[in-house]
């Protein structure tokens, strides 16, 4: 029997969400089914990265008890709440109450652009509203992340400004198919020129930061460009041993993408699931994936757990004078 000992988890504690993204399927599918607090106890105890998610996580009105039955259970975890920033008030409230979390506001371009690609208008005012009010509220983890797609090409490179105006973290990613999560999206994949430029530009200045995790970050970030190639990843994939995810049922996936579930921790404890006979077939299946997705919460627990590979890229880099590659390749 291999074991499985997560560090990195995904939660996702609802299915609803109150905008309409382009990229996602989860507004057209609610399901208002969701586990009372107390259910999280039966995580995995390994567990130290929590990104909890949903939908939008913030809908629900029990967040806080629901991160007080895991800061009880687990050692000292790390929480990331992505959100889509509507119900300012309410994040606000609970992010202070729920305080110190990180938390990630989903910026798909600036002004227009944005509402075009949740279908909400005025959403890009509210939404950078929340971000203000956050730091204003003395949430000091705070970062804008931005999905490229086919719908918004120059998003990546103008929120990454908008970023910096606002001085909070910054994180990209491109579209993925999901059948269990996101949906299809494989013709939303960004590949235009643009898209291409702006990963090439965003990873460069990452890797000229004074600041070593930027240059992990910039190793990230030319991988979107080998998974917009249809590449294969860089980074074996450590999905279901360093990386689960829990969807809104309580059902354990070894990640957001590959709809092969190792078992329902409603039925099972994380024991029994590590134990199930069908655990060596859903890693063997997560070694043969065909998906070669590039996502950073199953990318970065492989740069965790060997840092050797990307360190190998940045210094190669920096001899080459501190570009991730030739401008003609991206």
């Amino acid at each position: 029997m291999r074991h499985l000992r997560p560090r990195d988890a995904i939660i996702a504690v609802n299915h609803r969400c109150n905008t309409f993204c382009a990229m996602c399927d989860i507004w057209s599918k609610p399901d208002r089914h969701e586990l009372p607090p107390d259910f999280y106890r039966r995580l995995p105890k390994s567990l130290k990265n929590i990104n909890v998610s949903g939908g939008e996580p913030f809908m629900r009105d029990d967040l806080p008890e629901i991160i007080a039955v895991l800061r009880d259970h687990l050692d000292n975890p790390r929480f990331v709440f992505s959100t889509n920033g509507m119900l300012t008030d309410k994040i606000v409230k609970q992010a202070v109450e729920m305080s110190p979390v990180a938390i990630r506001v989903s910026v798909d371009g600036v002004g227009e652009v944005h509402d075009k690609i949740r279908n909400v208008k005025g959403c890009f005012e509210r939404v950078t509203g929340t971000v203000r009010k956050l730091k204003e509220a003395g949430i000091k983890d705070l970062g804008i992340a931005c999905t490229g797609s086919k719908d918004n090409p120059g998003a990546l490179a103008d929120v990454k400004r908008l970023a910096v105006e606002l001085g909070v973290d910054y994180v990209c990613s491109v579209v993925h198919s999901s059948e269990l999560y996101f949906g299809d999206q494989g013709d939303m994949v960004p590949r235009d020129a643009r898209t291409r430029r702006d990963l090439y530009d965003i990873s460069r200045e990452q890797l000229r930061s004074t600041r070593p995790k930027d240059w992990f970050r910039a190793y990230y970030t030319d991988g979107i460009l080998d998974y917009i190639d249809g590449k294969p990843r860089r980074e074996p994939c450590t999905a279901a041993v360093h990386h689960i995810h829990v969807d809104h049922h309580g059902v354990v996936f070894p990640c957001n993408i590959l709809n092969r579930p190792l078992g329902d921790l409603k039925e099972l404890s994380w024991e029994e699931i590590e134990a199930a006979a069908g655990t060596e077939d859903v890693l063997r299946d997560v070694s043969q994936c065909k998906i070669q997705c590039w996502m950073s919460c199953t990318v970065a627990p492989g740069m965790k757990r060997n840092p050797l590979p990307p360190i190998q890229w940045v210094a190669k880099r920096w001899l080459a004078g501190a570009t991730p590659r030739s401008r003609s390749a991206a």
